[in-house]
């Protein structure tokens, strides 16, 4: 209508014009529209909202970006934080269990009669055959073979080959390995002999009718010379009575930390006493 019309269009533009800013001085000058202003907002107010959405929307998703980039970053630092917590408390239980050992090291120092020689395990031999380690004492410290080796809890084993500045060591738990024990209780001597494993050795010759049972200790008993007598090996797990054996079956658990102990004594013996 308004192309086609333009004439009658133009005035009622004008007329609208008019009437506009009549009310517009009316409402300035007189406060026409004052009692119902309140009401006129609540057609306005949907218009507010569709306009103001897109800005809300785009504030909205910024803040939310920004936001999880910065969950993101804290997260990351929290991770590298724990992890480096976690190495610092691995160290520190480290340490504090290396000096527990030490101190137990230290107090078994003290009972032994002889004079020692403390060293370091500094490897362990690789073949599966044999279980030797290696410490950081050779003969410029006195090191000898056929030395005894004890660490905080018992007898090790003894040095079977040195050189100038480190030493290999044979346990007791190896295969190879014979040692002249004594049961603490009773007095009963017998020969305990490695099997190749750490955790477990045997006692030989163990006649049905011995006085032996679990939970015996055993301590080397000085036959042979080379161990000094009175040191603990080993303590008795298992006692097994096998119709027509000739000996008892009799498991010991060895009370040296093989193939644990980082710190060990060796045993010093005049030259007149060593083999």
């Amino acid at each position: 209508m308004l192309y086609f019309n333009g004439k009658i269009s133009g005035t009622r533009f004008v007329v609208l014009v008019i009437l506009s800013i009549a009310m517009i001085v009316a409402d300035v000058r007189y406060s026409l529209f004052a009692p119902i202003r309140p009401y006129l907002t609540w057609l306005v107010a949907p218009i507010q909202v569709v306009v103001n959405t897109p800005q809300k929307i785009l504030y909205w998703t910024s803040d939310h970006l920004a936001s999880r980039e910065g969950l993101v970053d804290e997260n990351q630092a929290l991770s590298q934080e724990i992890l480096i917590l976690r190495s610092r408390l691995q160290k520190l239980d480290s340490l504090q269990a290396e000096n527990v050992r030490l101190r137990e090291l230290l107090d078994a120092s003290q009972r032994v009669d002889e004079k020692i020689v403390m060293a370091e395990v500094i490897g362990f031999d690789q073949n599966a055959y044999s279980h030797k380690i290696l410490i950081d004492k050779g003969f410029s410290s006195g090191a000898y073979v056929g030395q005894p080796v004890l660490d905080a809890t018992g007898v090790l084993g003894q040095v079977v080959e040195t050189s100038a500045y480190t030493s290999r060591v044979l346990l007791i738990a190896d295969a190879s390995h014979f040692l002249p024990v004594q049961l603490s209780r009773t007095g009963f001597r017998s020969v305990l002999r490695g099997v190749g494993d750490l955790k477990h050795m045997k006692l030989m010759s163990v006649p049905h009718s011995a006085d032996i049972k679990k939970g015996d200790i055993l301590t080397t008993s000085g036959l042979g010379k080379r161990f000094p007598s009175g040191y603990p090996v080993g303590v008795v797990r298992a006692v097994t009575h096998v119709p027509g054996k000739p000996y008892a079956d009799v498991d010991v658990v060895p009370l040296a930390q093989l193939g644990r102990s980082r710190h060990v004594m060796l045993i010093e013996k005049p030259k007149s006493e060593r083999q």
